[in-house]
């Protein structure tokens, strides 16, 4: 069963509706998140929202309710749905643009449906992504404006992703962070050249109680032939390996060990992060 939260009340998804006059639909002006659950609890629900208030500050359109209002309100249509459920809060920037004051009248929508995980087969043989020698538009927003991460993989139908390597450095995956070790230390681009994911975070802290020297600076495309793993991080994905980027073979084609370590630790230790 998938439903909507809509003008405040839940609703089967597909009554749910859109004016055509928002500018989601006119312009893609819209700031979305991606919430899953483990044992019918939100993960990470508080800073997942916090990112969504600071995608809309961003993109300055205002917010239609506090934060502890939502909360309360995706906790419910969890409890509704059942099970593993995916929750995806959208902020509208509505029919309204004040040039002083910005997207002023907001809508706001939070998707909820069953939980849908990466296979496992992924996490065994590990994926691909598209190298691009481009920058993830608007990095610090998460909007629904997602086309220019979709049109350049018509260049490697295998690759889940693309990954943005301006100028040469590695920055992040169009869906994803991504991470490499190289010489036993963990890269990845400091926060500031990023949209700052939960599971980055997460991850960040996983790896250094684990042990695992970690340095926030790009890693380089040149490096890739030369580190031992590379992985992406997301909130349904957790921890990928990532096997080939472009015609780069990353670790003999196989997944690596110390992705799937810092998979298990953080399976071992969700707790901490449900709400």
């Amino acid at each position: 069963m998938a439903i909507c939260y809509t003008d405040g009340v839940f609703v089967q998804s597909g009554e749910a509706s859109l004016p055509l006059s928002d500018f989601a639909f006119q312009r893609g002006v819209a700031v979305f998140e991606t919430i899953r659950t483990y044992g019918g609890r939100p993960m990470a629900l508080t800073p997942h929202l916090e990112r969504l208030a600071a995608s809309a500050a961003g993109s300055r359109i205002a917010m239609p309710i506090p934060i502890e209002e939502m909360k309360t309100i995706i906790k419910e249509g969890i409890r509704l749905v059942g099970g593993e459920v995916s929750v995806r809060p959208y902020i509208t920037g509505g029919d309204t643009l004040d040039r002083e004051r910005g997207f002023t009248r907001p809508r706001l929508f939070i998707l909820f449906e069953p939980l849908v995980p990466f296979p496992e087969e992924n996490y065994r043989e590990g994926v691909a992504l598209y190298p691009d020698d481009s920058s993830r538009p608007l990095a610090g927003i998460k909007s629904v404006n997602y086309l220019e991460s979709y049109l350049p993989l018509a260049g490697d139908h295998e690759a889940v992703e693309v990954l943005y390597c301006p100028g040469g450095e590695i920055t992040e995956s169009s869906h994803s962070n991504a991470f490499m070790l190289l010489r036993g230390k963990i890269l990845t681009a400091p926060v500031e050249r990023v949209l700052p994911g939960t599971m980055r975070g997460m991850a960040l802290e996983v790896a250094g109680e684990a042990g695992f020297p970690v340095e926030e600076r790009c890693p380089l495309t040149v490096e890739l032939p030369l580190c031992e793993e590379f992985f992406i991080t997301g909130s349904v994905k957790e921890i990928l390996p990532v096997v080939r980027v472009g015609r780069t073979i990353i670790g003999g084609g196989k997944p690596g060990p110390v992705s799937s370590h810092l998979r298990r630790l953080y399976r071992q230790d969700l707790d901490r992060w449900l709400e």
